[in-house]
C-alpha cells in the first residue's frame, strides 16, 4: 500500500471523542492511501482500548502505547514511525470535514508543495462557530519569499500557529531535524510551523474549511493558567531568534510585532480575571517581574485602541498596580454582559 500522507493523532484520555475523530480520517475518499498513527500517551481511560480495536479493524491504522510524557514527545514518536509521503497533525477531539485530505491529495499531486494549508472551524465556547481564513491568494503555489510573508503575517496574528490545518512534506522535516521541543509545554505547534517555514520553499492555499476545531471545556489548554505571559514571552523570544532567516530586519520585526504583544498582554489580563483575585494576582505579577515585557509595554505607551479602556488597562500595568488592573477588568466585563443581554 502506498502512502501519501501520515496522520498523527496524539491520544490522551480522549475516549469521548476518539472514534469520531478517526471517523473523519476512515470516511475519506483517499483512506486507502492513508495511515493513520494512534499514539496513546498513558492514557487512564478506555482510549487505548479504542486505538487498539481501530488497529485491528484497519490494516492502515497503527497504534503505538506510550508512558505518557506529554504531546511533543507524542508527535515524535509518530514522525520517527511515519511512513507517509506527507504528515499532517489532528487533535484526538476535533475531525476532517469536506473530505478535506482527498481535496488535499489531489492539490499536491499537482503542485509538489513543501506545504499545504486550509481554512477551518472554530467551535467557540457558546457553541457558534467562526470560519478562520487567511488573506493569501488561492488555490496558486506561493513561492520564495513566501516563507518571509507567512512569517511577517504571524508577526502580529495568530491563526497561521496552528498545525491541524497543515500538511508537511516529511522530507523537508526529516532533512531539517524539525522536532517538538518536548521541554516546552506550550507553544509546540507555533515553534514547529516557524521552523517549519524557515526551511520551506513553497505553500499552497486551499480557500476552503476542512477540519473542525472543537472547543473542549475540560482540555489543558482551557483550564486555569497561571503561564499566559510566560507563553508570550517565549513566542516573543522564538520571532526574535527567526526573523533573520526570514529576512526581517529589527526595526521591522520591531514596529509589527510589539503592538500586537502588547494587546496580547491585555487579552490575557482579561482571561487571567475569569477566575479569582488569588489566581489574577499570580498570573499578572510574571508579567510584572518580566523585564522585557514590561518593557515592550512601555515603548509602546502610544498605542491605539479601539476601546479606551485598554488604554486604561495599558497605564495600570505599567504602574503594576493589581488592584485597578482587576477592577478595570471587572467592571468592562459586566458592563459587556449587560449591554449584550440588552441586545
Amino acid at each position: 500500500m502506498s502512502c501519501k500522507i501520515s496522520v498523527i493523532i496524539p491520544v490522551y484520555n480522549a475516549e469521548k471523542y476518539l472514534e469520531e475523530s478517526v471517523n473523519s480520517v476512515i470516511s475519506s475518499s483517499v483512506f486507502n492511501e492513508l495511515e493513520v498513527l494512534l499514539i496513546d500517551d498513558g492514557s487512564k481511560d478506555n482510549s487505548g482500548a479504542i486505538c487498539d480495536r481501530l488497529s485491528q479493524n484497519y490494516e492502515n491504522i497503527r497504534t503505538f502505547h506510550i508512558e505518557n510524557g506529554g504531546v511533543s514527545n507524542a508527535r515524535n514518536v509518530a514522525l520517527s514511525q511515519a511512513k507517509g509521503e506527507y504528515i499532517t497533525f489532528c487533535d484526538a477531539d476535533d475531525y476532517y470535514i469536506n473530505d478535506i485530505l482527498s481535496v488535499a491529495l489531489k492539490k499536491l499531486d499537482e503542485a509538489d508543495s513543501d506545504l499545504l494549508f486550509y481554512e477551518y472551524l472554530n467551535e467557540n465556547e457558546d457553541k457558534s462557530c467562526s470560519r478562520v481564513m487567511y488573506p493569501f491568494k488561492n488555490n496558486t503555489v506561493l513561492k520564495e519569499p513566501c516563507n518571509s510573508d507567512f512569517f511577517r503575517f504571524m508577526l502580529s496574528e495568530t491563526r497561521f500557529n496552528s498545525l491541524w490545518n497543515k500538511i508537511f512534506k516529511k522530507e523537508v522535516i526529516t532533512k531539517n531535524s524539525i522536532l517538538f521541543n518536548k521541554e516546552q509545554r506550550r507553544g509546540g505547534d507555533r515553534d514547529f510551523v516557524v521552523r517549519f517555514l524557515a526551511a520551506c520553499k513553497t505553500a499552497f492555499y486551499i480557500p476552503e474549511a476542512g477540519y473542525f476545531y472543537r472547543y473542549v471545556k475540560t482540555s489543558i489548554v482551557n483550564k486555569p493558567r497561571t503561564d499566559h505571559f510566560d507563553n508570550i514571552h517565549t513566542a516573543y523570544r522564538l520571532k526574535v531568534e527567526m526573523a533573520p532567516l526570514f529576512n526581517v530586519m529589527p526595526e521591522e520585526l520591531r514596529a509589527v510585532l510589539e503592538p500586537a504583544i502588547v494587546k496580547q498582554i491585555i487579552s490575557r489580563a482579561f482571561s487571567s480575571a475569569e477566575y479569582d483575585f488569588k489566581h489574577f494576582s499570580v498570573t499578572m505579577t510574571r508579567l510584572f517581574d518580566n523585564e522585557e515585557l514590561m518593557g515592550i509595554v512601555q515603548r509602546n505607551d502610544k498605542i491605539k485602541f479601539k476601546n479606551f479602556a485598554y488604554k486604561i488597562i495599558q497605564r495600570a500595568i505599567l504602574k503594576k498596580n493589581l488592584s485597578a488592573c482587576w477592577t478595570i477588568i471587572k467592571t468592562i466585563s459586566v458592563a459587556s454582559k449587560l449591554v449584550r443581554k440588552i441586545k
